[in-house]
């Protein structure tokens, strides 16, 4: 490695451990002569909030939230985490009505305008419109449509000067590319959400690129608009270096994701911050609950897309927890649960400290802190809860359900809301346990996690027609127990979950690449 570019990733390292940055776009202001450029860096982050006492908002400009920013509403959002940031938050296609109307403007901005070397660069943020489906953000913030939200301020921007503009989103990779497409004015596009990786040349670590960096999208007025991502979890630091004409048009666009290897040196104030939250943090993260002979496979391509063994061990604490014993007409009150796929955030390795599992393991596996909730069900209310969980299959969302108790089979080759084949749960009332089809006037009880009550990952049929709800204990809880009374766990895929692509055929091949969904939040800093 070259000085030049030590210097550029320890540069880039600063900005790295402050708050997770995805890209930094240097721009390269030509003028008169082709050869003469005035070059000025800017820095594009991506984070959650930050925890209480970490210093991360040093040197930040502006941000724009993620969809799991929102997992307990705006307003849980805005009390602690607008004290703590000294910036605006960027969304151009969220709106508050309500009690939040008045306040919501003050907080978050559509845009944001940037003097850098002298000239100015509008940066204007968006957020995914899929955010009610996969958050809580509450009743009173509406999401609207990213390109229209975004058409209006660039619009504004032009007409304020500002002849750079850069769309910093959080919306995925396929809306990247629709902002890229289709809002007149657009200059660059950097994204997140689907942790896209892009990269030109042989990739320096494990993932395998979904494209050229930076990724070219001819708009519908003619213009080539880079667009970038960085995949996720810190790994990388995008660097793009665009440079414009006099005019503010893009003349040239180069760049590569920086692998954050251990040639990067680490921030020495948050590195000191985590350090201190470590030693807190040591003896209950560090506690052994139990251990897994077998691979715990938590990935998104496995949970979000077929059952999975780690989801099936979720699934089976959730049912264990709610056994309460028999009585003359039931060996048990609930016997089944569903949970959504994408609340399972990571796998746990047999072969790492000889297949231990410890608490620090399970708060990564389960890291939002909801609970395990039992609710009264009809059997046509599950019915539709089964069919919006393959609604929108191959999309890499987490709606997608793991279960006990219960035995679906679908067929992806049928239209949407007409994909379950069959539907079969364990019976409650019988001395003998076996499964039974689903009665659409029947009422079951069911254990599924609140985020789901509340209608999370587009449950709302859940929230709007459950009979009776029950508030459980903590999932880290449930689950950690379960794992302590067993000791060792060795869950398996059983079949739970059936896919077919026709009526008799074999199984449907599954998706091959999925990309990784972090909801992170989507930030500048200079």
């Amino acid at each position: 490695m070259h000085q030049g570019e030590s210097q550029r990733r320890h540069a880039a390292s600063q900005d790295l451990m402050t708050t997770y940055p995805v890209c930094r776009l240097q721009l390269c202001l030509q003028h008169h002569h082709p050869v003469c450029c005035r070059t000025n860096s800017l820095s594009c982050t991506c984070s959650s909030p930050p925890a209480s006492g970490l210093q991360t908002d040093r040197k930040q400009h502006v941000r724009c939230l993620g969809t799991t920013s929102l997992t307990t509403g705006v307003e849980a959002l805005m009390a602690p985490f607008m004290k703590q940031i000294k910036c605006p938050l960027l969304s151009a296609n969220i709106r508050a009505t309500g009690a939040l109307a008045s306040t919501f403007g003050i907080s978050f901005l559509p845009y944001k305008i940037l003097t850098v070397g002298g000239e100015k660069v509008g940066v204007v943020g968006y957020t995914s419109k899929e955010t009610p489906h996969l958050s809580q953000p509450g009743p009173d913030v509406l999401f609207e449509d990213e390109v229209s939200a975004l058409q209006r301020q660039v619009d504004k921007l032009l007409a304020l000067g500002v002849q750079k503009v850069v769309a910093l989103g959080h919306s995925g990779f396929t809306v990247d590319q629709q902002v890229a497409r289709e809002v007149r004015g657009v200059d660059v596009v950097i994204g997140g959400h689907s942790n896209t990786f892009l990269y030109s040349g042989p990739a320096p670590s494990s993932e395998v690129p979904a494209g050229p960096y930076p990724f070219m999208v001819q708009s519908a007025d003619g213009r080539q608009v880079p667009v970038v991502q960085a995949y996720a979890y810190g790994k990388y630091l995008g660097y793009l270096k665009v440079t414009f004409d006099k005019e503010g048009n893009v003349l040239k666009s180069t760049g590569n994701p920086i692998l954050l290897d251990s040639s990067v040196p680490q921030d020495p104030i948050v590195l000191a911050d985590v350090e201190e939250w470590k030693k807190k943090l040591a003896n209950y993260s560090a506690q052994v609950l139990g251990s897994t002979l077998v691979f715990l496979n938590g990935s998104d391509k496995e949970c979000r897309f077929r059952e999975c063994n780690l989801g099936n061990l979720i699934c089976d604490a959730m049912v264990d927890n709610s056994l309460r014993g028999s009585n003359m007409t039931q060996w048990n009150h609930v016997s089944a649960s569903i949970f959504n796929g994408g609340g399972v955030r990571t796998s746990i390795d047999e072969r790492s400290r000889n297949g231990s599992i410890t608490a620090e393991d399970l708060i990564s596996v389960l890291p939002f802190g909801g609970t395990f909730d039992l609710v009264q069900l009809k059997g046509s209310t599950l019915l539709r809860a089964f069919e919006h969980s393959v609604k929108r299959y191959g999309e890499n969302t987490g709606e997608f359900l793991q279960v006990s108790g219960f035995r679906v089979e679908f067929d992806l080759s049928r239209p949407a809301d007409h994909r379950v084949k069959s539907l079969a749960v364990l019976c409650t009332r019988c001395r003998v346990p076996l499964y039974q089809p689903v009665r659409g006037e029947e009422v079951y009880m069911v254990v599924l996690p609140s985020y789901m009550v509340t209608g999370g990952d587009g449950f709302s049929m859940i929230a709007e027609e459950m009979l009776k709800h029950d508030s459980g204990s903590l999932d880290l809880s449930v689950v950690s127990d379960y794992i302590t009374r067993k000791q060792k766990v060795y869950p398996a895929v059983e079949g739970r979950v059936k896919i077919y692509n026709s009526a008799s055929g074999p199984p449907a091949p599954l998706v091959a690449l999925v990309l990784v969904v972090l909801l992170w939040t989507v930030c500048w800093t200079m």
